[in-house]
């Protein structure tokens, strides 16, 4: 079911900082099906793509917690991404947009929340 209204974005690392703004998110009341992260895996995308395979593997995966049970993940190429970000209610430039941008910057992730209320999240500055 695609979403009426626009998820909050935030880029991150799949890092602590990440944890932790899940479970501010659960904490305030916000459920598994509110949150999702969407983990960008150059490895799933096409061989043109080897540059952003090798920055990528640079990063260690440093979330230390089981956020699998507080949101739901999603760790596939663009074009997946691209699908599950209208999926959850943006529109077909405004994913795009956001995965390209995900892919030029050094974040891992996106951390998308539907009807984001109040500054939960530290430094939540980002809503499409």
């Amino acid at each position: 079911m695609i979403s009426a209204t626009k998820p909050f974005v935030k880029f991150h690392k799949f890092d602590q900082e990440l944890v932790s703004d899940i479970a501010a998110l659960n904490s305030s009341g916000y459920a598994k099906d509110d949150i999702y992260v969407l983990k960008w895996s150059p490895t799933r995308n096409h061989s043109n793509q080897r540059d952003n395979y090798y920055k990528y593997s640079k990063h260690k995966d440093d979330a230390v917690g089981n956020i699998e049970s507080k949101a739901h993940v999603f760790s596939n190429g663009g074009e997946e991404l691209r699908t599950k970000l209208e999926h959850l209610g943006l529109t077909k430039d405004e994913a795009s947009a956001l995965v390209r941008e995900l892919q030029e910057t050094d974040f891992t992730c996106i951390l998308a929340v539907h009807d984001l209320k109040d500054n939960i999240i530290p430094g939540a500055s980002m809503s499409v």
